[in-house]
């Protein structure tokens, strides 16, 4: 096999400034600023609400919704190459595993948009917990997570379904049971169509090296399970690279650093990731039966207390290269990670909300979009006085409109401070918590406890920013020392400044 057939890409899907995100290959700067197609309190079906995002890739988005029942549920909608997808979940609609996220169904919407109706996963991903244990889980719980893999790999196996994209991302812990996800992604595309979409199946890292001749047998499912098993043991990939092309020319020529592992782990994964799919597991009840051989591994898995995994923060997906299934209920008061945050163009980079909670027994209908996201980052200090300065350019110049008109002049003309406040608490209590200013670059007003802001704490904040003036803006600064880029008349009035979710 040569190592074209393997990348098999477009030339600039192998370059470091090019990405996989989720099924397609994207520049790295659209892979940051992709926009969701539907916010907070869109119906896009007309029995359905979306409450926030959760996670986009090639083929679509996936969305946290609430049924007009009351029934929670992924709304996957199929932003591109519908029929594709389609096609695959068609195969998948009827499968009963607990093992398995359920696909409930297919709907269409009035506008002739697809979308996919999936079970509401709220417990952790696998890729959470890594994110949550950087060192790797622990031979204990890698063991039983790769058992409890298999039980839901084996049934798709067995109905002769390829999962294609298996990789932390789209492993679930929920109630008990370990979950897999997307397994209706594309699965069916023919080898003859696959020339030119390569990079459309499966994520780098967990690629077995047949996938670039179009060889897709259970044993490219085995290999991502080998990739999974030993990113768990020592919280790292074994294949990796500053770009797309060098870690996929390592999966077809470098073999996997296991010697320092204890047996049989170091066995497994070897022969799991054996470069010609004949020499690997023929099937992952074989893999399973090799691990679990060792008295002490099928002891120490039978031991492990899953419940524990009950407590994991569950992350919200930093982009949409892993398409998660949605977090967890608002009233659990998870608090929005720290996570490397993406630059808006032309401004300055956002610095992650790390130690955000919502208040108590906020309900989806309370919570601002920005908060429910978990895609969350406070504005800092430059971009509020920029936004500052265009509110009092137009405070002013109505101020002295109406100074003009009333022949008012003079420093009692109490014009300005009176229109200050109002155009301050009118626009941020009723206008999205934004001002003018402040929707010229993106960043709004929510209450601190994640709230959408109410008129009577904008008109409080309003009031509140008449203090700086009596420090001579010395409070202000406060902005660029807080940790939530809180002024005094921010916490005063409880409230925050972040950039809007688009």
């Amino acid at each position: 096999m040569g190592v074209g057939t393997l990348i098999a890409m477009p030339a600039q899907c192998r370059a470091a400034t090019h990405a996989i995100a989720g099924d397609e290959c994207v520049p790295r700067w659209k892979h940051r600023t992709m926009a969701y197609t539907f916010k907070h309190g869109d119906r896009p079906l007309n029995d359905c609400t979306v409450q926030r995002a959760v996670g986009s890739g090639g083929f679509g988005e996936v969305y946290y919704a609430v049924t007009d029942g009351g029934r929670e549920i992924a709304l996957k909608y199929l932003r591109n190459n519908a029929e594709i997808e389609l096609r695959g979940v068609a195969h998948c609609m009827n499968l009963k595993s607990p093992h398995l996220v359920t696909v409930f169904d297919v709907r269409q919407n009035t506008d002739g948009d697809y979308f996919v109706v999936m079970e509401y996963v709220s417990g952790p991903s696998l890729r959470d917990l890594l994110i949550a244990e950087p060192n790797g889980l622990g031979q204990q719980k890698a063991a039983f997570f790769v058992r409890e893999i298999a039980k839901g790999l084996g049934y798709l196996h067995e109905r002769g379904i390829v999962h294609r994209d298996m990789k932390p991302g789209n492993i679930f812990y929920d109630d008990g049971y370990v979950k897999i996800g997307d397994y209706g992604l594309s699965k069916f595309i023919s080898v003859s169509r696959h020339s030119g979409q390569t990079a459309s199946v499966g994520t780098v890292q967990y690629m077995a090296p047949e996938i670039g001749s179009g060889n897709y047998s259970k044993g490219i499912d085995i290999y991502a399970l080998g990739v999974m098993l030993y990113e768990m043991l020592l919280g790292k990939v074994p294949f990796q690279g500053s770009s797309i092309g060098e870690v996929l020319m390592k999966h077809l020529t470098a073999q996997p650093e296991v010697d320092h592992l204890p047996e049989p782990f170091g066995l497994v994964i070897r022969k799991a990731l054996a470069k010609d799919p004949n020499d690997r597991y023929q099937t992952v009840d074989e893999m399973i039966e090799t691990l679990m051989g060792v008295d002490a591994i099928r002891e120490s898995a039978a031991g492990f207390n899953p419940q524990s995994l009950s407590y994991a923060v569950r992350r919200p997906a930093p982009g949409p290269a892993d398409s998660p299934a949605p977090p967890p209920p608002l009233q659990r008061q998870s608090p929005v990670p720290t996570m490397a945050s993406p630059a808006v163009p032309g401004l300055f980079p956002m610095p992650a909300a790390a130690g955000f909670r919502p208040g108590p027994a906020v309900s989806v209908t309370e919570m601002s979009p920005e908060a429910a996201s978990g895609r969350l980052y406070y504005a800092g200090f430059w971009v509020r006085v920029l936004a500052a300065l265009i509110d009092l350019i137009v405070v002013g110049s109505a101020a002295g409109v109406i100074a003009m008109f009333f022949r008012a002049g003079g420093d009692g003309n109490p014009a300005f401070p009176i229109l200050a406040i109002l155009y301050d608490g009118f626009l941020i209590g009723r206008w999205n918590g934004q001002t003018l200013g402040k929707k010229t670059f993106g960043i709004k007003v929510i209450a601190a406890d994640g709230r959408q802001c109410s008129l009577w704490r904008a008109f409080a904040r309003a009031l509140a920013s008449w203090l700086n003036l009596f420090t001579l803006g010395l409070t202000y600064l406060m902005v660029a020392f807080s940790r939530r880029k809180q002024g005094l008349h921010d916490h005063i009035a409880g409230t925050l400044h972040v950039y809007a979710v688009q």
